[in-house]
């Protein structure tokens, strides 16, 4: 009986303690996985907002104000555009 006795009194405190370490592991993940779903939503946000600056930069008023603005070239006067035609079925060169 005093084995017994003995045995319970070493298993409880153990058994809460390592109840206690379980906690403490729990609370520690807990907290990396919110951090990790805020550096998520982080990335989300930026990744958002670097699509929508692509889409902006590669629209056509943009391209076109960027040419103006930097390689000062103007709209061309369709007057001066001279098409040229070229008769022939594809894969082959037209004489």
């Amino acid at each position: 009986m005093r084995f017994r006795l003995a045995i319970f009194s070493l298993i409880v405190p153990g058994l809460l303690c390592v109840n206690a370490w379980q906690g403490y592991r729990y609370n520690q993940l807990s907290n990396s996985v919110a951090a990790l779903e805020s550096q998520q939503q982080d990335l989300l946000e930026a990744n958002r907002d670097a699509l929508a600056e692509i889409a902006y930069e590669t629209s056509a008023a943009r391209v076109e104000e960027k040419a103006m603005k930097s390689f000062s070239l103007a709209p061309v006067d369709q007057g001066h555009v001279t098409r040229v035609i070229i008769q022939g079925s594809a894969g082959r060169q037209a004489q």
